[in-house]
C-alpha cells in the first residue's frame, strides 16, 4: 500500500506562513493498494486538493471513503470532492451513523439549503453509503477495513486496513481516559489497543501535550506520550502524530517531535515516530 496525507490538521483547517511543512488542511489520508483499490480516510478540506489530483489523471474514480465520525472537520471538504460531480465515479461512504440518523441523511443534511447550494442528488457519481459499527468488518477485493469505536465526543471509530501482510491503524479523535480522567497515562481503551497490535503504520491523535491536556479534559483527544504509549502496548512499527492542534506552528510540532525521539531513546523503543505531514508519502 502507498500512503499520502492530504490533510493533517485538526479541528478548524490552518492555512498560513507558520503551518506551512506541516499543513494546514484538516483530516485526509489517501492510500492506494498494488491492486488499484483507492482507500480514503475522512473527508476533512484535505480531501479537495486529493479530488483535485485524481481528475487530472483522466480517469474513472472508484473510491471507498471511511469517515472517522461526522464532526465538522472530518466532512467539510466533501463538498468540494470534484470526482464527486463527474459521471463515472464511484463512491462508498462508510462510517458510524448517529443517534436516530442514518449515515447517508448525515452526510446529505450538510449539502441542504441554507448550508450548501449544491443537494446531494445532484451530483453525478454514483454513491452507496455503508454505515459501519464496533467491530464490523469491510471487505475490499484484496484486503479489509475492521472499524473499532474510540473514545470521542459522538460516535467515532478507528480502523485497521489490512492487505497482504500489511496493515494500517488509522485513529484520530481519541481520548485514551475518558471525560472523568484525573490523571494521565492510564491505558487506552482495550478494543484500539488490539485493533493496533502489531501495525505496520500507526496514525494517532497527537492533538496536545501534556501540559495543555487538562484544560481539554472530556474533549476526545490525546497527547503526544499517549500517543507513544499506545504504539509501545501495540508493538507498532511506524507511529505518525497526527490531527495536529491548529494553534501549534511547524516549529512547536517540530519541538513535540523532538520530545518523542527522546522519550523513544529514554525507552529504548523499537519503533519510529514521526509527525504527518502534508503531501508525505511512504510506501509499505
Amino acid at each position: 500500500m502507498q500512503i499520502t496525507f492530504w490533510g493533517t490538521r485538526g479541528s478548524i483547517a490552518a492555512p498560513g506562513p507558520h503551518t506551512l511543512r506541516y499543513g494546514g488542511n484538516t483530516s485526509c489520508v489517501e492510500v492506494r493498494l498494488d491492486d488499484g483499490t483507492l482507500v480514503i480516510f475522512d473527508a476533512g478540506t484535505g480531501i479537495r486538493p486529493l479530488g483535485n489530483a485524481l481528475q487530472a489523471q483522466g480517469q474513472p474514480v472508484r473510491a471507498y471513503l471511511f469517515l472517522s465520525h461526522v464532526h465538522w472537520d472530518h466532512i467539510q471538504g466533501l463538498p468540494f470532492f470534484a470526482p464527486a460531480y463527474a459521471a463515472g465515479t464511484e463512491l462508498w461512504i462508510l462510517g458510524p451513523e448517529g443517534d436516530g440518523q442514518s449515515l447517508e441523511q448525515i452526510i446529505c443534511d450538510q449539502m441542504r439549503s441554507p448550508y450548501y447550494p449544491v443537494p446531494m442528488g445532484a451530483l453525478a457519481a454514483t454513491i452507496r453509503f455503508v454505515p459501519l459499527r464496533h467491530g464490523s468488518t469491510f471487505a475490499l477485493p484484496e484486503a479489509t477495513v475492521t472499524a473499532a469505536r474510540i473514545n470521542h465526543p459522538g460516535h467515532t471509530l478507528a480502523y485497521r486496513l489490512s492487505a497482504g501482510n500489511k496493515s494500517l491503524v488509522y485513529a484520530t479523535d481519541n481520548e485514551p481516559f475518558g471525560p472523568q480522567a484525573a490523571s494521565h497515562h492510564l491505558p487506552q481503551p482495550a478494543p484500539l489497543t488490539e485493533l493496533a497490535r502489531a501495525a505496520d503504520v500507526l496514525i494517532q491523535d497527537a492533538m496536545y501535550t501534556p501540559e495543555e491536556y487538562p484544560q481539554h479534559v472530556g474533549w476526545g483527544h490525546s497527547t503526544y506520550l499517549d500517543a507513544l504509549h499506545l504504539a509501545r502496548d501495540a508493538s507498532v512499527q511506524h507511529l505518525f502524530l497526527y490531527h495536529h492542534d491548529p494553534e501549534h506552528s511547524d516549529a512547536q510540532i517540530d519541538t513535540i517531535v523532538a520530545h518523542c525521539r527522546a522519550w523513544l531513546a529514554q525507552q529504548g523503543a523499537a519503533f519510529t515516530c514521526q509527525a504527518a505531514a502534508e503531501g508525505l508519502q511512504l510506501r509499505l
